[in-house]
């Protein structure tokens, strides 16, 4: 058997702790990968076994059926691509991805933590740069890609020790050895800890976790951070942390909320909840979903229940624990912070989750506030050659470096950037530097996806950018019916959303990331680079340049101050990416211009209309930026009945919501107006408040001031514009 040399690897792998990972391609795919798992099955003839797959997709069911068949078992846990998270807390010995139909960089760097030590990941495939696969045909775009992703995977892999490649018979394998890894491990017991727990943790920085846990009782603000790679335990950790605090307020009323982006992210704080309850002994009764989802648990006078992001951040209770803290943005964050005492926010700072590295600029800035970083891996030994190697070949630890004196803007070919190893790490780092949602499929986009062009001033500030437009008929039609096209994101946003047909036909550039290594921001290196992209852009006869983005307001002030304006913002929030998505653009052209005015009248009108429900949820200090930057205007008449109502409230004879309807409109007439200024504070109190409908006590949380501050900023901007419309008399009645 071709395999048969690797058995004595897998017993060290073993002894180790450690993990090996296979990659199979070629025509004898299937029959390699049963030859490999029957060898495998010898040093481990009882394994844990997944099997993930797309089960829809033909042929697929029919592959599994035949390995069950060949290795004789039905003991197989199998996985669907498209629900893999609910898998994140369990590990597995052997775990299999079926890759002939989708090879995607964000399923495989998931489901290979899964895997424990001493055990095997084989990814099998006939081939993983073919276009037909999942991902790979949507980022194809009239029949063009590129394999620059799949071809540096390939030589990685085979450059890499602990790594099995094989193309039919033809295998490379670099061995490694138990001696270079450390397996988790626990010091003695000393008593700070209930012993039940203790038993629980699998590392030291488990045991530190639940002891720094104690830092959420202390009176006063208190956020507790909890920061680590992935595999880690941190969840798990949490959850026994927090089983041993309602250990000591199980007495007292206490409600806790847990939330992340998703259900299955705090899973495993659930998981652990339950079994540090249960070590314990106290008694506990639990809430089920309809889908087997644990919602609540209660014990004693403690209330624990996981809600939704939106949900949690204005419910009432004594803590809150926020998992995967870094996808919700800072602006989330900050809404939590400002209305929550006692907070622990969980993060991973380098995985497939995203990089993190905006969140821990944040909370570095937070006062009353404690980190906690856990180091060791619980799955496998720390050393592990197949997490070096996704860490490597995902750039999951890109950090870039500062070059001090080179200001020189280039262009760079995808090519180039990777045929460097060096330049690539420095280019990629800086893009997801800036952002606070990364994933490995963004390395897969920069390196496959054709009509792309990558600029650089010095290597310290990257603009990536994405050729958009040039539709033609029939592809606009099939937009406006519904069909999806996000290889042109801003037309079809544009066509199908605000029904403007033959804006496709312009020639346009999406910059889909812009960026500064963080050492060098707010430097000018940004508008450097955007201004540089401008003229190349000029002088290639583009119609536009734009931007779609989540809506953040550093990240819209930064594109308005370069002179962009705001034409569209998304009417449903993006639950992956936790936000409204806004797009900006610049016209280069007359052409262009015509369409930036409508839609900006368009967008103008739709906020003004809609912000009580549809926009409902966001920053009213994103709806003050957008709002005050389209210049469309029309003439508002107001009633004489209102200016007595308005100045009536203002000297406090008649509460806001009697006068209401009449700021309303004076605020209406203000935006369609904008001949003169008010305070940013004072436009986005109006706007929580009279457009969106808020409480003050949410509107004041939004602005981040009490109650009573939220209404005066209010009284003052509406002041302004009453006097400026109306004069000084300050009239609060008519006679008829």
């Amino acid at each position: 058997m071709k395999f048969n040399n690797l058995l004595q690897n897998f017993y060290d792998a073993k002894i180790g702790y450690y993990r090996h990972l296979a990659i199979i391609l070629g025509k004898n795919y299937l029959d390699n990968t049963i030859e490999l798992i029957k060898t495998y099955l010898q040093v481990n003839n009882n394994p844990k076994i997944a099997y993930a797959f797309h089960p829809w997709v033909n042929g697929s069911k029919d592959r599994l059926s035949t390995l069950k068949e060949a290795i004789m078992t039905n003991e197989i846990v199998d996985i669907d691509y498209s629900s893999s998270e609910k898998y994140l807390g369990e590990s597995f010995d052997l775990t299999i991805l079926d890759a002939v139909n989708d090879f995607r960089p964000n399923y495989i760097s998931r489901l290979v933590d899964l895997t424990r030590g001493g055990g095997l990941v084989i990814i099998y495939s006939n081939d993983i740069s073919d276009i037909n696969k999942l991902y790979k045909f949507s980022l194809t775009r009239n029949g063009v890609v590129k394999n620059l992703f799949e071809n540096r995977f390939i030589k990685m892999a085979i450059n890499s020790r602990g790594i099995i490649f094989a193309k039919d018979n033809d295998i490379k394998f670099k061995p490694f050895s138990s001696s270079e890894v450390s397996k988790p491990h626990k010091k003695s017991y000393d008593k700070t800890i209930p012993k039940s727990l203790y038993d629980l943790c699998l590392t030291d920085d488990q045991v530190k976790l639940i002891r720094e846990f104690d830092f959420v009782l202390e009176k006063g603000k208190r956020i507790l951070i909890v920061t680590a790679p992935r595999g880690r335990g941190k969840s798990a950790g949490v959850g026994l942390a927090l089983s041993f605090y309602v250990k000591r307020t199980l007495s007292k009323p206490t409600n806790v909320i847990i939330t992340s982006p998703s259900y299955y992210s705090s899973q495993a704080i659930i998981q652990f909840l339950e079994e540090g309850l249960r070590a314990l002994k106290i008694r506990y009764k639990k809430k089920i979903s309809k889908e087997g989802k644990i919602m609540k648990i209660s014990a004693g006078e403690v209330n624990i229940k996981w809600t939704s992001p939106d949900l949690a951040k204005d419910e009432n209770g004594d803590l809150i624990i926020v998992d995967e803290a870094a996808a919700l943005g800072i602006e989330n964050l900050e809404y939590i912070r400002n209305s929550w005492d006692k907070i622990v926010f969980i993060s991973t700072i380098q995985g497939y989750e995203g990089s993190g590295k905006a969140f821990m600029k944040y909370i570095n800035s937070l006062d009353n506030s404690q980190i906690v970083k856990l180091d060791y891996p619980i799955r496998y030994a720390k050393g592990d050659p197949v997490e070096k190697f996704i860490y490597n070949v995902m750039l999951l630890d890109a950090e870039p470096e500062v070059y001090r004196n080179n200001t020189q803007f280039m262009e760079i070919t995808q090519e180039d950037l990777f045929s460097n190893e060096e330049l690539l790490r420095q280019i990629y780092g800086i893009l997801v530097s800036a952002h606070y949602r990364n994933s490995p499929d963004d390395l897969m986009f920069l390196g496959d996806m054709a009509f792309q062009r990558i600029f650089t001033i010095g290597y310290n500030a990257v603009a990536e950018i994405v050729e958009e437009g040039e539709l033609d008929e029939t592809t606009e039609d099939h937009i406006l019916n519904g069909e999806e096209n996000e290889g042109n994101l801003i037309p079809h946003r544009i066509i199908k959303y605000m029904r403007i047909r033959n804006f496709g036909k312009l020639k346009g550039w999406r910059i889909m990331r812009i960026a500064v290594t963080p050492e060098l921001q707010n430097q000018g290196l940004g508008t450097k680079l955007l201004s540089n992209v401008e003229k190349i852009a000029l002088k290639n006869n583009i119609d536009w340049i734009g931007s779609s983005f989540v809506a953040d307001y550093k990240v819209l002030n930064f594109w308005i101050k370069n002179g962009f304006k705001p034409v569209y913002l998304a009417s449903r929030k993006n639950e992956g990416l936790g936000g409204y998505s806004v797009i900006v653009m610049k016209a280069l052209t007359e052409r262009a211009e015509k369409f930036l005015v409508e839609l900006g009248k368009l967008l103008k009108d739709k906020i003004l209309r809609t912000s009580h429900q549809v926009y409902f949820n966001v920053n009213p200090r994103i709806l003050a930026k957008i709002l005050t930057n389209i210049e469309f205007k029309k003439e508002i008449e107001i009633d004489d009945t209102y200016i007595g109502k308005i100045y009536a409230y203002l000297n406090g004879k008649i509460p806001y919501n009697s006068a209401s309807e009449a700021i309303h409109a004076i605020a209406e007439k203000y935006f369609y107006d904008l001949s003169f200024k008010l305070d940013e504070e004072e436009v986005s109190a109006i706007i929580a408040r009279t457009f969106q409908g808020k409480s003050w006590s949410h509107s004041a949380k939004m602005l981040g001031v009490d109650n009573q501050e939220a209404e005066n900023l209010l009284r003052r901007g509406i002041k302004k514009i009453v006097k400026k419309y109306y004069g000084q008399e300050e009239k609060d009645y008519i006679e008829l």
